[in-house]
């Protein structure tokens, strides 16, 4: 018998015989894609390497026990070098190409501030671990922290000099151009003055300056009792050591960019005494932080920081929202990013609000001989 194969056989017999191909293909399993904005090179570098480390490891740990609701996480890492232009083109890449449904970070304010539009623009849900600028969760309601507000953090470190330490008088150095650093020295400035401190100087440099003896000379000549340091480590360190060797002798009282392997070095020791704001302390003898601390340090051979604690908070927020909602869908994840509770977490047992920020305790580190102490715990 003869067939004649017609050209609508033909198209017929390939739709059949590609029906075939594709049911017998392995299914893939659906995953569930986030990208992380994080310095990994540049000044900040080992914030951002810190935040990657932990994020990575949470990521893992979730994977390991099967992902959420059978799917497992794809983590794509960019690195922004701490870059506000970087993290913006970043973010649009993450949005646009690679099509996440939620972005982690970026980590510092600045940058922080030039994504957070672009994500709430996109209805794209953000949680940036370790941005505590206050106006950064104002953008919108898609934009979520891990850390708490510098409001809070300037106001804890004030009430603390005065409360704690007895100090009347304050001068202050700031980096004017950074968003960061101008909302602590206002916050600090408001609040220790309404405690009935005196600030007797504010001096301010720009980013990137690393001779600070004219802004050190007036300060000197005031010789106040503390000087607030509210910025990254890179600009502290040096600002530490000039400060030792103009022979002043004040408190020095600093914020949360303070924590970095990297102080001491730049600081030439100067560091010693000093108190800081911060999240955490990894000599915390609460349960769940000495599990985290065990676990990084057991994977990276080195102690972490805040901001590392504050990336594994982040992830176990992310984690608890993914459940809760069920979807990777915009907005049952932001919903869900704003409701959780009862996240227990590296840095302390934390419940999420709609404005965005964790409800959770600061605490108060000194460095003595080279080791960060609580010396005091600050609940909102």
């Amino acid at each position: 018998m003869n067939i004649r194969l017609t050209t609508r056989n033909l198209v017929s017999l390939l739709l059949i015989v590609t029906a075939l191909f594709i049911i017998n293909l392995p299914v893939m399993a659906e995953e569930i894609k986030v990208g992380l904005i994080t310095p990994l090179t540049g000044a900040v570098s080992t914030y951002g390497q810190s935040v990657r480390n932990s994020i990575v490891m949470g990521i893992d740990e979730i994977n390991a026990e099967g992902g959420i609701d059978g799917k497992l996480i794809n983590l794509i890492i960019r690195d922004d070098k701490g870059d506000a232009t970087e993290s913006a083109n970043i973010a649009r890449y993450l949005i646009d190409r690679e099509q996440v449904c939620l972005i982690i970070g970026p980590i510092i304010t600045p940058c922080v501030m030039a994504v957070a539009p672009i994500a709430q623009d996109a209805g794209m849900p953000l949680m940036t671990p370790t941005g505590t600028g206050d106006s950064i969760t104002a953008i919108g309601d898609f934009i979520f922290r891990a850390a708490y507000k510098d409001s809070f953090q300037g106001r804890s470190m004030a009430n603390f000099a005065r409360e704690n330490l007895g100090i009347e008088t304050a001068a202050i150095i700031y980096d004017i151009a950074n968003d960061y650093s101008n909302g602590l020295m206002k916050s600090f400035k408001a609040a220790f003055e309404e405690l009935g401190g005196k600030i007797v100087s504010t001096q301010s440099y720009a980013t990137g300056d690393s001779d600070f003896s004219a802004q050190l000379t007036s300060i000197a000549m005031k010789n106040p009792d503390a000087i607030f340091i509210p910025d990254y480590h890179a600009a502290v360190g040096p600002i530490l050591l000039q400060a030792s060797q103009f022979g002043i002798d004040a408190t020095m009282l600093g914020v949360d960019g303070w924590d970095s392997p990297d102080l001491s070095a730049l600081s030439g020791g100067n560091d010693e005494g000093g108190y800081f704001v911060n999240h955490y302390s990894p000599l915390d003898t609460r349960e769940a932080t000495i599990a985290f601390t065990t676990k990084y340090s057991e994977r990276f051979g080195i102690e972490p920081d805040a901001l590392a604690a504050l990336g594994y908070d982040a992830v176990l927020i992310i984690k608890a929202a993914l459940e809760k909602a069920s979807s990777t869908q915009p907005e049952a994840l932001k919903n869900a990013l704003g409701t959780v509770k009862n996240v227990v977490a590296a840095t302390a047992t934390i419940d999420m609000d709609p404005e965005g920020t964790p409800h959770k305790p600061v605490v108060i580190i000194q460095i003595k001989d080279g080791l960060p102490i609580v010396v005091d715990r600050v609940y909102p």
